[in-house]
């Protein structure tokens, strides 16, 4: 029978995880290209590229899409037949245009569904940037799904890229929790594009839509698509993002609802998340209308009948709506994206109007401008954007980072994808240095440069930027360091070869909070730059509360040294440690292992009761999943009061062997903390959980 033996014991001593963090670009407006003027008529396929959305004191532009009551794309409609008003106001349409996102290679007749799945997929070509017709984004909100949903999300990327997937298509898959961007360049290679889809890994745990893992998904989901939507900013043809989710609606659970942790708190019980996150929603229409980028929405549970409103306090992701998309749920994807939306994305009209004087006044520019399209012809249904803020194009928040290539890199992950990097993140208090977070990071080996020095060894010189974004993508903490890597002996070149460059860094983080964090490395030999990026949720530890720290891997007797360790003076200057030794245990950034490895894994819990304790009050338990199924459960453990003398700051540590006959998949741990006596209250359950995969 497979083994999977856990041991866990809580230590005496207090370890302080030291953590690197990048920094990430704060939130700005990047300027769309001039436009030559709209012409009354429909567009020829080559005439995709000149034509772009626009938001200035003299013209607004909006795309639009029309259909007909079965969905059926309407396309011979001219200036004359649109509405426009704004703020309920109505404004003169000046032009209208229809432009095909398809080429001429596009329009031949398609293979048919029976053909396509014996036909062999001939890799697609490298496409210039002109030749673009519609780039496509599939953001996976696998932190959301079930085992069960992240199949459906999986087969729908692939019977797209199958059957829907036209000529002058680019598509790229961008996961929440984290990535990289060497696994989110846009493709045309069917072949690789499907074999993206199949690596996505299972990180859900079933309930993580309601109790008080809701906050967290939802702050992950809108954290991800500002970053995506961004990044998409400078990006070729017309933009397209499916997100594909379980869990499409913002609601707040009731006493019918539990969390993994069995507990549904009751301050989260009347928390109305849509009136908590609409305004973020607002903002990020905006920057989809700047980033010209259309969202669509993808219900991955299948066939469902959602709960009744007097059950569950909900409302619909409002996202798809406010940017011209559609929502498509009480499907399997057995077609795709399925029929509607593929209609959607065929093609979609460009109208402009002269908005009213005092529209981007300076001082209006925190204003949400509604917007709403009519079509005069009978039984057409509209989709178009729902407003914007009054600001220019060239207004930004905040300054401009510096121009560089490792924030290019960061900006623009879908262009800088020269070094595959991985990069495995959390946090912990430190008592000097405040919040901490820390990075594993992998550089593969195959992108890095080696120079020879003087001895036979080797050298390899890498810069480094890490950052933390909130959900509205502005930058709070960063920093870049140098590293020089002179140390390589000659017998350890053929393993630095074969397994690469790793090392920790740390970043002090100012304030609490759910942050993305995103790291971009160079090597400064070869000039090749590649970025990844991981969701962290920093809580408030001066708030009471049982709260824990993120789960991490430790590869070594010098990770607890240093974790141990209450200095801080080298922080500043980003401490790493290289990795060289053949015996080492696997990268935590690579998230993979094997049977037989020994692993431990650290946690540290805060802000416990000294007098529950005590009584014994205060339980730990892991839970281990399989491909999205309860795999192992350890017995609660109370914590023993004996070995704490700091409940403010209890390690605890769990040594992991994985069986040689465990069968190779998705694993997440999980590690719940339960105060019995307030375990009804918001911070009587403390619950991390960290994923990972067994390899064969």
């Amino acid at each position: 029978m497979p083994y999977f033996r856990f041991s866990g014991i809580v230590t005496a001593f207090c370890l302080l995880l030291l953590f690197l963090n990048l920094p990430f670009s704060a939130g700005q407006d990047i300027p769309a290209a001039e436009i030559t003027p709209a012409r009354e008529s429909i567009a020829e396929p080559d005439a995709i590229a000149p034509f772009t959305i626009r938001l200035s004191v003299d013209e607004v532009r909006l795309d639009v899409v029309v259909v007909d009551k079965k969905g059926k794309p309407i396309t011979d409609l001219t200036a004359d037949d649109f509405k426009v008003f704004q703020d309920r106001l109505p404004q003169e349409v000046t032009s209208g245009i229809y432009i095909v996102n398809q080429s001429d290679a596009a329009a031949r007749p398609a293979v048919s569904k029976k053909d396509s799945l014996y036909l062999p997929q001939i890799p697609g070509a490298t496409l210039k940037e002109e030749d673009v017709s519609r780039t496509i984004l599939f953001v996976v909100d696998n932190l959301s799904m079930g085992y069960e949903h992240l199949h459906y999300a999986k087969m729908g990327i692939k019977r797209f890229v199958e059957r829907q997937m036209q000529p002058g298509d680019m598509a790229a898959i961008m996961r929440t929790g984290y990535g990289n961007s060497a696994l989110n360049m846009f493709l045309t290679d069917k072949r690789q594009i499907n074999a993206r889809a199949d690596s996505i890994p299972y990180q859900g745990l079933e309930g993580s839509c309601y109790g008080n893992f809701a906050p967290t998904i939802y702050d992950n989901q809108l954290s991800t698509l500002f970053y995506s939507i961004r990044a998409m900013k400078d990006m070729p043809g017309r933009k397209i993002v499916f997100f594909m989710t379980s869990c499409p609606l913002i609601q707040s659970p009731n006493d019918n609802f539990t969390t993994n942790g069995g507990f549904t708190p009751e301050s989260q019980r009347n928390k109305n998340y849509y009136e908590m996150f609409g305004e973020q929603f607002n903002r990020l229409a905006d920057e989809a209308l700047r980033a010209s980028v259309v969202v669509h929405s993808l219900d991955t549970k299948g066939l469902q009948v959602y709960p009744h409103q007097d059950d569950v306090k909900a409302a619909r992701n409002p996202l798809p709506v406010k940017t011209g998309g559609i929502e498509v749920e009480n499907n399997f994807f057995l077609d795709g994206i399925g029929k509607e939306a593929n209609n959607m994305i065929s093609g979609y009209y460009l109208i402009s109007y002269v908005p009213p004087p005092k529209t981007f006044d300076i001082n209006r520019k925190d204003i949400y401008h509604r917007v709403k399209v009519e079509v005069k012809r009978k039984g057409a249904v509209v989709h178009t954007r729902d407003g914007f803020y009054g600001r220019t194009e060239n207004e930004t928040d905040s300054d401009a980072l510096p121009a560089h290539p490792l924030y290019n890199a960061i900006l623009s992950p879908f262009k800088h994808a020269d070094l595959n990097v991985n990069m495995a993140a959390g946090y912990v208090k430190n008592d000097k240095a405040g919040y901490l977070v820390r990075s594993w990071i992998h550089v593969d080996p195959s992108d890095l440069t080696m120079v020879e020095t003087e001895d036979g060894g080797a050298r390899i010189d890498l810069e480094t930027l890490c950052l933390t974004s909130d959900i509205s993508g502005r930058v709070h903490d960063f920093s870049r360091i140098k590293h020089t890597f002179d140390n390589i002996k000659p017998e350890n070149i053929a393993w630095v070869q074969k397994h690469g460059i790793r090392f920790s860094m740390l970043l002090p983080v100012k304030k609490p909070g759910y942050y993305s964090v995103h790291i971009a490395v160079q090597d400064t030999e070869s000039g090749k730059v590649g970025s990844a990026y991981q969701s962290v949720e920093i809580p408030d530890l001066g708030k009471k509360g049982l709260a824990l720290s993120n789960i991490f891997m430790i590869t070594s007797a010098e990770d607890l040294l240093w974790m141990r360790s209450d200095e801080t003076e080298e922080i500043a200057e980003g401490v790493f440690f290289p990795m060289f030794q053949e015996n080492e245990v696997r990268s935590p950034a690579l998230r993979t292992y094997t049977p037989g490895d020994k692993l431990q894994t650290l946690a540290i819990l805060y802000n416990a009761d000294v007098k529950a304790i005590a009584r014994s009050e205060i339980e730990t338990q892991s839970v281990m999943y399989k491909d999205g199924k309860e795999f192992m459960r350890n017995e609660p453990t109370p914590i023993d009061s004996n070995g704490v003398k700091n409940p403010d700051d209890i390690p605890f540590l769990q040594k992991l062997t994985i069986g040689m006959d465990m069968t190779p998949g998705d694993y997440v741990l999980q590690l719940l903390v339960i105060d019995k006596k307030n375990d009804k209250k918001e911070k009587g359950v403390a619950s991390q959980a960290l994923g990972f995969t067994i390899a064969e």
